[in-house]
């Protein structure tokens, strides 16, 4: 091992992550694919601009199409949402008041797209709502952060913070559990290159959060569990939600881009976790802090073994929870599993998921991840199908996948976030699907 670790000292992986970096969110979206995501028609995209010409992205335009980076999304929604006279909701932030939302995406076993559906779900609530996002890569691999990293983002490296910082479990050495002040919680939050939308980036140090909490339990301290969630709260109620859609216009009317840039961070309106494939004391947390966990499982004989192991695991946890804290709730959003990788011509798997809803019902979702030559073209090069732009050989297959993710991410919306219009993807999956 410690010739490896030294041949990997001497191993220049720099201009491999300099390659993703400077094509990261590269992809544009077409006025169709724009007036998808705002859940209007495309021609209205062109009475938006009126009274705001001046601020209104004009896109890129390549031959007859005109398309738009995520940031120029953004901004066409945020001018589009602060209009009164405008009767439908564009900006979907927080209110003053409302709760955080957390959604945990978590599995026993690894390989069955919990990554995948956790990173491309938060960048779909970025997409098509504007939602400022907090993502926290629980996973010591954190392979979740690959899909997000940038050039400002600090990742594997000595100064990297990680969730264990956050929750105040990096430096316990036998002193009693403190949280960070607020402050220092928001500072470990890092800029993606996505606008609003930060993350907590994974890292080894993660391991080490089973025996701060070990620790934790010698000192007195039996609500472990609760660690997270505690966390969370403490840096949320430092951190509310404050501007609102009108906030952006100023007296005259025009539209404060500053305003606009200053709100995308000034708190989070969902976080999303991406939970390392196990059942230790941390993951635990993850799994207990969240609204909904969302299970993403292939159909296959052992995987769905593991997810039995998986569902008795977590009951039993949390019946322990309950005895010991009576006032206990786990999350009281809907939960359920995300079937995965999933052969579409191939009749064994599809049966299964009807099987699984014939007897569990709405704890299997009605949609699922099909196994796709175009997750591995972006995956080679850590991008979400939201940021990969393929090559002219690859775009059938590319935009299959995005009819997909959108479909299932639109899914997880009405499930998780149910107060969010949905945007009708899931439904004509469904239709097309279960229809047939």
């Amino acid at each position: 091992m410690h010739s490896l670790s030294e041949v990997m000292e001497q191993v220049d992986t720099q201009i491999f992550r300099e390659d993703t970096f400077e094509r990261r969110i590269s992809r544009r979206f077409t006025k169709r694919e724009v007036a998808a995501f705002l859940g209007v028609d495309v021609t209205f995209l062109a009475h938006g601009a009126k009274g705001d010409a001046d601020l209104f992205p004009n896109g890129q335009r390549s031959g007859r199409e005109v398309t738009f980076s995520a940031e120029e999304v953004g901004i066409i929604r945020a001018l589009l949402g602060s209009k009164t006279r405008l009767k439908r909701d564009h900006i979907h932030w927080r209110q003053p008041g409302d709760p955080l939302k957390v959604i945990a995406f978590g599995a026993l076993k690894g390989g069955t797209g919990k990554t995948l559906s956790s990173a491309h779900f938060a960048q779909y609530l970025a997409l098509a709502y504007g939602l400022r996002v907090g993502v926290i890569d629980s996973d010591p691999q954190a392979t979740c952060s690959l899909y997000f990293a940038g050039d400002d983002m600090d990742v594997f490296s000595e100064t990297s913070r990680t969730v264990i910082d956050f929750m105040g479990l990096a430096a316990l050495d036998g002193k009693p559990h403190v949280l960070p002040v607020a402050a220092d919680q928001d500072a470990i939050w890092q800029q993606t290159p996505w606008p609003g939308l930060r993350m907590i980036p994974g890292g080894m140090d993660i391991m080490n959060g089973d025996m701060a909490l070990m620790q934790m339990v010698q000192g007195g301290n039996s609500r472990i569990y609760a660690a997270l969630s505690e966390a969370l709260d403490h840096w949320s109620k430092a951190h509310p939600p404050k501007t609102t859609a009108a906030d952006l216009r100023r007296e005259d009317g025009s539209f404060d881009l500053d305003r606009y840039q200053a709100a995308l961070v000034e708190t989070l309106d969902v976080i999303v976790i991406d939970q390392q494939p196990s059942m230790t004391f941390m993951q635990m947390c993850g799994a207990v802090a969240a609204d909904s966990l969302v299970v993403p499982m292939t159909m296959k004989g052992f995987d769905l073994s593991t997810l039995s192991v998986y569902a008795s695991s977590l009951a039993s946890y949390l019946d322990v929870i309950s005895e010991a804290d009576p006032d206990f709730g786990f999350g009281t959003g809907d939960h359920f599993v995300l079937p995965s990788i999933v052969q579409g011509d191939n009749e064994k798997d599809v049966f299964q998921i009807a099987d699984l809803r014939a007897h569990g019902g709405d704890m299997m979702a009605q949609v699922w991840y099909d196994r796709s030559a175009a997750v591995a073209n972006a995956s080679e090069q850590y991008m979400s199908i939201y940021e990969y732009t393929p090559p002219d050989g690859r775009k059938v297959s590319a935009k299959t996948f995005l009819e997909n993710a959108n479909a299932v991410n639109d899914y997880i919306v009405t499930r998780a976030l149910p107060h969010l219009p949905d945007r009708s993807f899931a439904a004509q999956f469904i239709s097309d699907r279960w229809g047939e």
